[in-house]
């Protein structure tokens, strides 16, 4: 096995993919990201290709949230609406609250309708209800800010939406039982830009055979060291691997940006190549979370087939156990683009406790050696699809 399925290499690379920074679309940690991933590459005889897309960005001067006693900086919801300069002033209130109108909603990701796909209804009613703007509070263990991806980043709600932490609004909630006066300001911009994917073939011994896909995505909130690092350093560990193994049928590599803006740099890379979400004989999705500490582990599969492909991989290579989906249903990865596509897949997914939160680091979230037995899963995994 090349140097990539080992612990000390997969650790060393997550480490630098952790030190590019915050990895959100398009910034410089992303970009830097592509780079550093076709340089890995190049360095294993992988010819790539870096391939630049257009995405909308989100790009704010002010985001907070003042009260009477309290004061905090937060994120903007990137599918949800800004406030004019300066904000809005209005009486801080909760959710089921009689009278919302001319009221700065204060909701918790803790309640299920601010959690998921629900949001978007309950921000439909709190709009109809006449309430200005909300402040969304969540929080990891240690009360950090967890962010929601933007899954309506192309039909955002007009609603503003500011992520605050839970740790620094201590105070707040006594303001919103008490209906204290309140300043909330989102003066933030839609801006046309561009971020990149990188993307690799390798040629088969057949040029004609249906070819065998393997993506990941590369972008994310922070650091995203367990919820990327451990699906990228798969990632280059099967392309160094099947430079040099014989094989058949082509493979295609895709690390994809855009991953929290509702998937935008594989859908642009499979706009690009109309028919070969569908024409490909399988695709491995290595999704977020792959060798996390306290891992929320779970497996998708298109069919029966692959789903069972996997399971004897898992085993033989002594990885996590895994909830598994039913049959057809992708989760919220990028196979539900392959999916919606009409092609096969097996999607690896999950969670862990620090998920999109900045605690995300290498040493808090990692377990390369968890990294590793699932590198060798994934290594039968392609050569079983490789054969089909």
């Amino acid at each position: 096995m090349p140097d990539g399925f080992d612990p000390a290499t997969i650790e060393s690379r997550i480490r630098s993919f952790e030190s590019f920074g915050i990895h959100r679309t398009g910034w410089p940690g992303d970009d830097q990201t592509s780079s550093w991933l076709a340089a890995e590459l190049e360095a294993a005889g992988v010819a790539a290709s870096v391939e630049r897309f257009t995405f909308p960005r989100i790009e704010h001067r002010a985001a907070t949230l003042r009260w009477p006693d309290g004061e905090t900086t937060g994120v903007p919801l990137y599918d949800a609406g800004a406030t004019p300069r300066g904000g809005f002033d209005g009486a801080l209130a909760a959710p089921d609250d009689d009278d919302l109108f001319g009221r700065i909603v204060v909701a918790s990701t803790s309640d299920e309708g601010f959690a998921g796909p629900a949001i978007y209804e309950r921000l439909d009613a709190l709009q109809a209800a006449g309430v200005l703007a909300v402040a969304l509070v969540s929080g990891d263990e240690d009360g950090e800010v967890v962010l929601r991806n933007a899954e309506r980043i192309d039909r955002p709600h007009t609603l503003p939406v500011l992520q605050v932490a839970r740790n620094a609004t201590q105070t707040l909630i006594s303001a919103v039982f008490i209906g204290a006066e309140a300043t909330i300001e989102i003066d933030a911009e839609r801006l046309d830009s561009t971020a990149t994917n990188v993307v690799a073939t390798l040629p088969g011994q057949d040029p004609d055979a249906a070819p065998v896909g393997v993506i990941t995505p590369k972008s994310g909130w922070f650091g995203c060291a367990a919820e990327r690092g451990g699906g990228l350093v798969i990632w280059l560990a099967l392309a160094e691997a099947f430079s040099n193994t014989p094989h058949r049928r082509p493979l295609q590599f895709v690390a994809s940006s855009g991953h929290e803006i509702d998937h935008y740099g594989l859908r642009a890379y499979l706009r690009t190549r109309p028919t070969i979400a569908a024409d490909a004989v399988a695709w491995l999705h290595l999704g977020a979370s792959i060798g996390a500490q306290r891992p929320l582990p779970r497996m998708a599969a298109s069919d029966q087939q692959l789903h069972d492909l996997a399971v004897a991989a898992f085993e033989a290579a002594g990885s996590d156990e895994r909830e598994s989906l039913p049959l057809g249903t992708p989760g919220g990865g990028e196979a539900r683009e392959i999916d919606a596509a009409g092609g096969r897949y097996l999607s690896l997914l999950g969670g862990h406790p620090l998920f999109h939160s900045p605690n995300d680091t290498t040493d808090r979230a990692v377990d390369a050696q968890s990294v590793a037995r699932h590198a060798h899963a994934a290594m039968q995994i392609v050569e079983g699809m490789l054969k089909l």
